[in-house]
């Protein structure tokens, strides 16, 4: 399969018919070339509309001329495509395991589904997300969900009712990994900042190629918090060294050249135009939502405890948010829709609110979290006038610092601090319900 701006190549006619059912194209078909037995004969001419018997045809007599079919794409059917890929973003919705993002769209009363079809008004922007359906859709999952992500955050918040940021952030999200394509590693966790953050800045310079926004490049490069950790089992094994990672751009050369038409189509969006706020506060605010998007996704995805994934996000979303990792604007409103998590998300919050009481930050830890009843030195500042002499604590097993709120906590002894004192009056966590067998 090929795709470049002025048609989509197949090599056989099954494949034909395939996109014909699966794009409702049947009265939208033409070649660009002329289709030939092997004596000569024209069996179908070039720029006609193909008829549904002519396929029929083609497929009976299989071996008796050269199946190279360029499909020419017409604004019709440019249109068309555009409409089933919408379709098929949302549907993810459906098809997830990540119990944040449905119950993020669950009560959402905007109309996202414009938002995302007009979002794919770009005819580079489109062509490249069609590519990914059909050669990789477990990649093209993964994206979608990041892109579905990005837009549920910036849809909640009352206060966010900036022209195009919504559809900027959608598309920030669906792009920022799209140069990984042709690899398996994105569905691993990264192994440390480092590579995380070029990772990061060589999608961001693809997005570049496919004519996305500045600001919106520069926040997917942005996006990784430098010094924290989304997966320190990863860094702690340190012992397998993975494979460098290098994104491969070529699978979307044949796209990058130019047609000499408009990439992109009228839309009737409430928010389209030009960003009426600066693109410095576009930047930031697309940034935060990207970095609030990886997070999720990436504690959805490799979250030990599958069962208790969301109760786990939502504990430290609040507490990170509570440590000014992430947009408060932006934060709030998505801990804010799960009700019935508050008194945990309380307690979370308090729990950091202790914690920034360390007179040697970052050192005190609440353990174990969530339902911290001790308060320990990681760091061992023995001459600290908050260290309890005498009682030290016996951590057995190693902490996970779930998200990227710092460093693991290693099995080891540990001074007690005084701050626990201040965990007394903090709320009850509501104990997990039971398994039900």
């Amino acid at each position: 399969m090929k795709v470049n701006p002025k048609s989509v190549e197949y090599n056989s006619i099954d494949e034909v018919l395939n996109f014909v059912r699966d794009y409702n194209a049947g009265n939208m078909l033409r070649f660009l070339n002329a289709i030939e037995d092997n004596s000569g004969n024209i069996l179908v001419k070039e720029e006609v509309q193909v008829k549904e018997s002519a396929l029929t045809r083609l497929k009976e007599i299989k071996g008796q001329y050269n199946p190279e079919f360029k499909i020419k794409l017409t604004k019709e059917l440019i249109g068309q495509i555009q409409d089933k890929m919408a379709e098929k973003i949302v549907l993810q919705l459906k098809n997830t395991d990540k119990k944040f993002l449905k119950f993020m769209y669950e009560e959402n009363k905007f109309n996202f589904k414009g938002i995302i079809r007009n979002g794919i008004n770009n005819k580079k922007h489109l062509l490249a997300l069609f590519k990914v359906y059909e050669t990789n859709p477990h990649f093209f999952k993964h994206i979608c969900e990041l892109g579905l992500l990005a837009l549920g955050i910036v849809l909640i918040p009352d206060a966010l009712k900036y022209k195009m940021l919504r559809r900027y952030s959608f598309l920030g999200g669906i792009f920022m990994d799209i140069a990984r394509v042709t690899g398996d590693q994105w569905n691993k966790p990264f192994p440390d900042d480092t590579e995380k953050t070029r990772i990061a800045k060589q999608c961001a310079n693809f997005m570049q190629k496919l004519d996305l926004p500045e600001f919106v490049c520069s926040a997917a490069s942005n996006h990784v918090p430098l010094g924290l950790q989304d997966n320190v089992e990863v860094v702690a094994s340190g012992s397998k060294k993975t494979e460098r990672e290098n994104p491969d751009e070529t699978f979307f050369a044949e796209m990058m050249v130019d047609d000499g038409e408009s990439d992109s189509t009228p839309d009737d969006e409430e928010d389209a135009g030009l960003p009426d706020k600066s693109e410095d506060l576009l930047r930031e605010l697309l940034t935060d939502s990207l970095k609030i998007a990886r997070y999720i996704h990436t504690v959805s995805s490799f979250s030990h405890d599958k069962e208790y994934v969301m109760e786990e996000l939502v504990y430290f979303l609040a507490y990170n948010t509570s440590r000014g990792y992430f947009n408060e604007v932006l934060a709030n409103p998505l801990v804010n829709l799960f009700k019935q998590f508050e008194e945990n998300v309380k307690r979370m919050r308090k729990l950091a609110e202790v914690e920034m009481q360390c007179l040697h930050p970052p050192a005190a830890w609440a353990y174990p979290k969530p339902k911290a009843s001790q308060v320990l030195c990681k760091n061992k500042v023995w001459d600290c006038p908050n260290i309890v002499q005498g009682w030290d604590i016996h951590v057995i097993s190693s902490q996970e610092a779930f998200g990227w709120v710092g460093s693991s906590l290693s099995a080891d002894h540990y001074p007690k601090c005084k701050l626990e004192e201040e965990l007394d009056s903090l709320p009850e966590v509501e104990p997990k319900k039971a398994e039900k067998k």
